[in-house]
């Protein structure tokens, strides 16, 4: 038989690829060029990953610690009673009273104490600090969390804001009357000035002293009138009582008290006050 000079060697030995193998390589570059695409997209917009940004004031994860709170009052002395404190939620952090339940914590040191909390609004809580947690000087923290009490999750915290409880200040001792000379004259007198003897007067802070106060039935804030008073010293104080007090027969009290004669606005509740001692306005004997 005729040879075509076909020489055999020439022919390869490793069987053709099936058509399927040929779809995986096209199906993994196309693949990978897809990845490639996605890369440049995000260098190109400046290298961020793709991530959802959570919408203002709702929850998020626990690991978000951003959030501020404000709270009032941010402080209090040693020994006070149970103490009502308002919490202002601030830069978008958000309050809730359903079951995403905001409760108010305080920590100091390592002991960790959930307040009663009480929800106002969004934007406001209250919560009562036991009277136990303000016993000795130091700083409290407190935070709020939020919780979903159906799944048991925390889904935001708050910064915490410190609380100072504070040692008081030194009290301002209660004054005493042993003695006023004179203790009358007549209706119609100008101007007298009286001495006052006694105990606890004196200079205790801006606008605190002692201050002689003329009262018809001891209730300063209604029926009392602050006289002009010099402190002599610790046991003696010189008074004024002005011209209009003495125009009629009266009896009336005298009263020292020890604080903030600017203070109208409180009525003078709470200030150490004397003991009173009486004052009489006698009818006139003579021509007035």
């Amino acid at each position: 038989m005729r040879s075509f000079g076909l020489k055999t060697s020439a022919v390869s030995t490793h069987s053709p690829q099936p058509p399927e193998a040929w779809g995986k390589v096209v199906r993994n570059r196309a693949s990978w060029v897809a990845v490639l695409s996605l890369v440049l997209w995000q260098v190109a917009c400046g290298g961020e990953t793709l991530s959802q940004a959570p919408k203002p004031g709702s929850p998020s994860t626990p690991v978000t610690p951003s959030a501020n709170i404000s709270i009032s009052p941010g402080s209090a002395t040693i020994g006070s009673p149970d103490l009502t404190m308002t919490i202002q939620a601030l830069n978008n952090f958000t309050f809730f009273g359903g079951h995403w339940h905001s409760q108010v914590h305080w920590s100091r040191g390592s002991v960790d104490t959930p307040l009663l909390t009480n929800f106002v609004n969004s934007s406001m809580l209250t919560a009562i600090v036991p009277a136990d947690l303000l016993a000795s000087a130091g700083t409290g923290n407190v935070r709020v969390e939020t919780w979903d009490i159906i799944e048991d999750t925390l889904v935001a915290r708050s910064s915490p804001v410190p609380f100072q409880v504070t040692s008081p200040s030194p009290q301002t001792p209660v004054p005493t009357i042993s003695s006023v000379s004179p203790s009358t004259v007549s209706a119609g007198s100008p101007d007298v000035t009286i001495t006052i003897d006694g105990s606890n007067f004196g200079h205790y802070g801006h606008f605190f002293w002692s201050t002689a106060f003329w009262t018809t039935n001891g209730n300063l804030h209604d029926t009392g009138t602050w006289l002009q008073t010099s402190i002599a010293s610790d046991s003696q104080l010189i008074v004024v009582i002005p011209a209009k007090l003495l125009q009629s027969p009266t009896s009336v009290h005298l009263v020292v008290m020890n604080g903030d004669i600017m203070g109208m606005s409180d009525g003078y509740f709470g200030y150490p006050r004397s003991n009173w001692v009486a004052f009489t306005v006698t009818p006139c004997n003579t021509q007035c």
